[in-house]
């Protein structure tokens, strides 16, 4: 009903204006007409995009069997003007297999600390001689370089590329984007790196601990 006063009203204001109307027989087709432009309008602000991008996975999950997964962060210690990077390793029933971490200078940027401990990560990879894994942080934009075909030119792109450079020999490599909650082992011992230097365990040595 609603619509059809509108559609009423609106063929009243050109009338006045000396605009083209349509004919009065018609004011029920237009009006349904409308009423159906609104709602299909309505119905895809609420339902999502069929290309929109997937949300992050807000909680961690376990690798595949025929990988393993390294889970890197870093933490700010801004009153001591030092940050803290961790590296964990997980196999394919969630178990920590390895861990490193480590005091570093504070850069100027949160970002860099992110990218610094991603390029450490796959180093650590390298020398625990893992071939096949998944790289997984919680900053979407330091894993959205790590995918990207192209070179990243942000202020911690250097550090990325040249870490990339040297995986040419690994067999399956892939980043993957988790939520802050899903981190957070990796967070806490990146913010245990404010109590020691340095904290490295390899995977041989972590079983036996």
């Amino acid at each position: 009903m609603a619509m059809v006063m509108w559609t009423i009203w609106h063929q009243r204001n050109q009338l006045r204006v000396s605009s083209n109307v349509f004919p009065k027989a018609q004011v029920l087709q237009q009006a349904t007409q409308s009423l159906a432009t609104f709602q299909q309008s309505q119905q895809s602000l609420i339902q999502p995009s069929a290309t929109s991008r997937p949300q992050p996975r807000a909680h961690w999950s376990p690798p595949p069997s025929n990988c393993l997964k390294l889970n890197f962060d870093g933490a700010v210690f801004r009153e001591f003007g030092k940050v803290g990077l961790g590296v964990v390793v997980h196999d394919c029933q969630g178990n920590a297999t390895a861990l490193w971490s480590k005091q570093a200078p504070l850069p100027f940027s949160s970002d860099i600390v992110e990218a610094m401990t991603a390029t450490r990560a796959m180093t650590f990879a390298q020398e625990l001689g893992i071939a096949e894994f998944i790289l997984e942080g919680d900053l979407e934009v330091v894993i959205n370089s790590l995918r990207s075909k192209e070179a990243s030119l942000s202020s911690f792109g250097y550090l990325l590329e040249s870490a990339k450079s040297t995986l040419v020999s690994s067999k399956c490599i892939a980043f993957s984007h988790v939520r802050r909650i899903g981190n957070k082992v990796v967070h806490n011992l990146a913010r245990h790196a404010r109590l020691s230097e340095v904290c490295r365990c390899g995977w041989r040595m972590f079983h036996h601990t």
